[in-house]
């Protein structure tokens, strides 16, 4: 069974012209022992299927915190802060931002939904909250989130410290979330090759999985 099917082009839901884009892509893959962006998926790779996710969307400042990688209408950012998790790549991100609300999406998760992520923003809009998390069985995810860009300046004061996790960030600032129904599955992180098995299982894609 596929508990995933894209979305064709009539279906985009669109709507996030006014949203920036932060898209984790630099971490070091040290657990998938090769570079997860690169990964391929659905003829495509893990950075191109989130990048043309978020292009559907209507995102148009997309940037790819960290990466390796430059594609097409998309602006690379290198840490400022190197080597601090990816607190780090939202700080460098969040100033750099073209719009007040940035999404943070992490490029090793492909099968979130875009319309979970259209009501994401939807909901921080609604709220006027710093953060607003995407929520799934009572588990939040701080990685798919929208943040407010001028957190960076507290993102800033906490990365010469040794606590640099996202969390440490979200203990501070508060948050909201937004609880999205549907299958588990649809929120899986790819961080080993046992997670991209079963992310290509799940896809409709077992043989591209590595053995």
């Amino acid at each position: 069974m596929s508990y995933f099917e894209p979305l064709s082009q009539a279906e985009r839901p669109g709507g996030l012209e006014g949203v920036s884009a932060v898209l984790l892509a630099g971490g070091r893959s040290a657990r998938m022992g090769r570079d997860k962006a690169a990964l391929p998926f659905r003829g495509t790779t893990l950075l191109e299927w989130q990048v043309d996710k978020l292009r559907g969307l209507g995102v148009g400042d997309i940037m790819l915190s960290g990466c390796r990688y430059s594609l097409p209408g998309t602006r690379p950012i290198p840490d400022d802060w190197p080597g601090r998790g990816p607190l780090s790549g939202m700080h460098a991100c969040l100033k750099r931002a073209l719009h007040p609300d940035c999404l943070v999406l992490s490029v090793d998760a492909p099968l979130v939904p875009p319309q979970a992520l259209t009501a994401l923003v939807q909901a921080h809009r609604a709220s006027g909250a710093a953060v607003t998390l995407l929520c799934h069985g009572g588990k939040w995810e701080p990685l798919m989130g929208v943040y407010r860009r001028e957190l960076f300046r507290a993102i800033e004061a906490l990365l010469p410290g040794k606590n640099t996790a996202v969390r440490h960030l979200l203990d501070q600032t508060g948050f909201e979330t937004l609880n999205w129904p549907g299958e588990e599955a649809l929120f899986l992180n790819c961080n080993t090759p046992e997670d991209y098995r079963r992310l290509q299982t799940l896809a409709g894609n077992p043989s591209d999985a590595p053995q």
